[in-house]
């Protein structure tokens, strides 16, 4: 198992003044040093030069490998951190996934205040999904996919999942490409989510904390 530690001792460091590449220059660049693909269709890359392509779907970020260090998040409405020490002897993507997903949402939300889009009628449910990535880390260590999280759907309400969540497509979008109305687009978001916080629910124990992993668990 290639470690972070170990791959970031086999990269470069970018100069502080250098410009940031983009990552259709790294992909043809074709000097990546190590390669995983996470299920459906994300993928991480690291190439030599130090830089980080984390991509799902048509949407990718780059960021420098090296700025990797300790990771902070909520939890509970509290700060949590994880030194970067913890992530130094696990597998190299699992730090770098995390800075992925945040750069990649971060993008999402500046997208959207750009829009002016109004989150009322969604609102439950980006509140389940930000439930459902509460256990990254977990998921993560664990080499567990979206495929598996999202098994018990049927396959519109994956299409749909997919379209709305990692390709960040808009109900009308989806509506008009299936010829459904937004309003079964956002009924199928909503029937979706809540089966899988359902699924999700029954690995936690009565007092709320999460036990031992299980067959399909987030």
């Amino acid at each position: 198992m290639l470690t972070l530690q170990e791959l970031k001792k086999i990269s470069d460091i970018p100069g502080c003044e250098a410009k940031i590449p983009t990552a259709k220059q790294l992909r043809e660049s074709k000097m990546a040093i190590v390669q995983e693909r996470l299920g459906l269709d994300s993928k991480i890359s690291v190439y030599q030069n130090g830089y980080v392509v984390y991509q799902v779907g048509k949407h990718s970020t780059v960021f420098p490998l090296h700025s990797c260090r300790d990771y902070f998040y909520m939890a509970d409405r509290k700060a949590v951190c994880l030194s970067e020490q913890f992530f130094g002897n696990k597998v190299w993507y699992l730090r770098l996934v995390l800075e992925g997903e945040d750069r990649l949402n971060r993008n999402h939300e500046e997208k959207e205040r750009n829009w002016n889009i109004s989150y009322s009628a969604i609102s439950e449910d980006w509140f389940a999904m930000e439930n459902l990535t509460e256990s990254v880390l977990e998921q993560l260590e664990k080499q567990e996919t979206v495929a598996e999280i999202l098994q018990d759907l049927s396959e519109r309400q994956k299409y749909i999942i997919q379209k709305y969540y990692l390709q960040e497509e808009t109900q009308e979008q989806i509506s008009n490409e299936l010829g459904i109305s937004q309003q079964a687009v956002s009924a199928t978001i909503s029937h979706a989510i809540r089966m899988i916080r359902n699924n999700y629910s029954a690995f936690l124990s009565p007092s709320g904390n999460r036990i031992c992993y299980g067959e399909g668990r987030l």
